[in-house]
């Protein structure tokens, strides 16, 4: 191995990273030995070519999947398989200026060329090889052919502030670190589910409902031209409900719950899960009824869960780096490096090396991302002065190298991506401390009331210069609260915002960090990501009525099922 490390550094002229968890070797990795075989064989050829292919990388990535559901005491999906998929991605011109380069006035193609193909089990050398040769020949006309398209965009076009290259090379790794796949006994998932979803039955408030398990376990392995050759473990599983109803006056309502396990012995017994959903669907009975909140500014908690998904939503993808480089972009942060960009009392961080929080697993932890550089911890905003931006292996103005944040779906180009997002504060007190604190601001301010936000759902946020830098989040569980504590549940209002704005008018936080773990589509498909906050109290926030629905809730009442039983 020794030898290994040394002849890669002597030829690559960059350091070797990532050797310090490896507990497997990777030169004996038969997908790493058939993909470097075929690369070189490929790329040999290939960077004679005019346009030349500079740069090759192949991904395979074998997963073991599985997926049930039920619903109202029956099994309504349940199935599982086995996916190989391979992936090559070409670079065709220079770091300089290649065809990975957004297009202005056009459409960009962020698509690669991928396949199935069979596992390692019974793994078809020949066929395997025979995918690879396809695969690169397809990519590499393909990356030619957008490399016109990318130098005639930019004879037409006037010149991007932002001159950085489009690619800066990798340090190359050399790093193996498997994991059993662990055993998933979806036997005990139906006997832990179907009473349970047999709660939902004949309740009027409820038109649907659905009780989940799915899982995501495998390794993946990368190789490229620089030498690099990686191969590293996923697993996700995840239990999850979602109750369904609708108001009076037609406005959808629903609620969550989700259970993301490091293994099968994290899932919640009937009991927990019991209670869990029976405060859920009290919590729907509670939002059928309650009185439709009017739009209002006033002082703001957003609790917990609500204020990790608000982090992300507003300012985590502000500060994805490859938004400060896109001339189509808002770029809200950009030039800002060093100024105060939100309230001294905030700092944000990526940390996509935190594997689990609070003894729960984090979706968005890796090891290395999906361009083979190695993750790292980033602190972004430090006490409200912007410093850094997630990165992938694509320079922005002042900053020249990936942090580790290019991430992406199979079959996509990789973007600067959220990983593990976490809000700080950096003097906390205790909840009930906030509310009060909450109290004191609403007479302050003299307003009638105030708004506690329990639980968000994602909303939208506008990126692009074509549209207004603002959001829109929908509230699924928000209280009106009075000078005098009293609280009532109101339904129907959007939080709505400008970026810059709102996270300046953060006053205080708790001491509540809370997680919210959930996965975020984008340009380069969907990820998994985590992202961890205190509850957080705003001096002022605007909220505005929900769009809804017109449609009654059912003109024919439920199914009685205890009179179904006795018949």
């Amino acid at each position: 191995m020794k030898k290994i490390l040394f002849l890669a550094v002597l030829v690559s002229g960059f350091p070797v990273l990532g050797a310090a968890q490896n507990n497997c070797t990777i030169g004996q990795q038969v997908p790493i030995q058939l993909m470097q075989q075929e690369l070189k064989r490929n790329f040999k050829v290939l960077k004679k070519e005019n346009p030349p292919i500079y740069y090759l990388s192949y991904i395979y990535q074998e997963s073991v999947q599985h997926q049930l559901t039920a619903t109202y005491g029956g099994i309504s999906t349940e199935y599982s398989w086995t996916t190989g998929d391979i992936e090559v991605q070409a670079r065709a011109g220079s770091p300089k200026m290649d065809n990975t380069r957004s297009l202005r006035g056009e459409r960009d193609d962020w698509s690669t060329l991928y396949s199935s193909v069979s596992t390692p089990y019974d793994l078809d050398k020949k066929g395997f090889l025979a995918s690879l040769w396809r695969l690169t020949n397809s990519a590499a006309l393909k990356a030619q052919e957008n490399f016109a398209r990318v130098k005639n965009n930019v004879r037409n076009m006037a010149v991007n502030k932002d001159q950085s290259d489009d690619f800066v090379f990798p340090p190359v790794s050399l790093f193996c670190h498997e994991e059993p796949l662990q055993e998933i006994d979806l036997q005990k998932v139906k006997e832990l589910l179907l009473p349970i979803s047999q709660m939902t039955k004949g309740k009027k408030t409820i038109l649907d409902s659905s009780f989940s398990f799915s899982t995501r376990q495998g390794h993946r392995y990368f190789v490229d031209s620089r030498g690099t050759q990686i191969k590293t473990p996923f697993s996700f599983i995840r239990l999850t409900y979602s109750l369904y109803g609708r108001g009076a006056d037609g406005m959808e309502i629903s609620r969550f719950g989700d259970y993301n396990l490091r293994s099968m012995a994290d899932l919640p017994t009937a009991q927990k899960l019991a209670a869990d959903v029976q405060k859920s669907m009290d919590e729907l009975e509670a939002l059928a009824v309650a009185p439709e909140g009017i739009p209002d500014s006033a002082p703001v908690i957003l609790k917990g869960r609500a204020a990790a998904v608000f982090a992300h939503e507003v300012m985590g993808h502000r500060l994805e780096g490859d938004d400060q480089k896109n001339a189509s972009s808002g770029q809200t942060l950009t030039g800002k490096v060093g100024q105060q960009v939100i309230s001294p009392l905030i700092t944000i961080t990526a940390e996509p090396t935190l594997k689990e929080f609070n003894q729960e697993p984090l979706r968005g932890y890796y090891e290395y991302d999906d361009e083979g550089v190695k993750a790292q911890a980033v602190t972004l905003i430090e006490k409200g002065i912007l410093k850094n931006f997630m990165m992938k292996s694509s320079p922005i103005e002042g900053f020249s190298l990936s942090n580790g944040h290019g991430r992406k779906s199979i079959g996509l180009r990789a973007a600067a991506r959220m990983s593990v997002l976490r809000v700080k504060a950096e003097k906390t007190i205790s909840y009930d401390e906030l509310e009060q604190k909450l109290l004191a601001e609403i007479k302050r301010q003299n307003k009638p009331y105030g708004y506690i936000v329990e639980d968000l759902s994602g909303g939208f946020t506008f990126t692009t210069s074509s549209m207004p830098q603002s959001f829109k989040l929908e509230t699924k569980m928000v209280y009106k609260v009075y000078p005098d504590g009293k609280k009532e549940l109101v339904r129907g209002l959007d939080i709505v915002g400008t970026p810059l704005v709102s996270f300046s008018r953060i006053v205080a936080a708790a001491d509540d960090d809370t997680i919210f773990n959930g996965s975020c589509g984008s340009t380069s498909g969907w990820v998994p990501q985590s992202n961890i906050s205190p509850s957080l109290l705003f001096e002022s926030m605007e909220l505005e009525k929900s769009a809804k629905s017109h449609y009654k809730p059912p003109i024919l009442p439920a199914p009685d099922i205890k009179k179904e039983k006795k018949k």
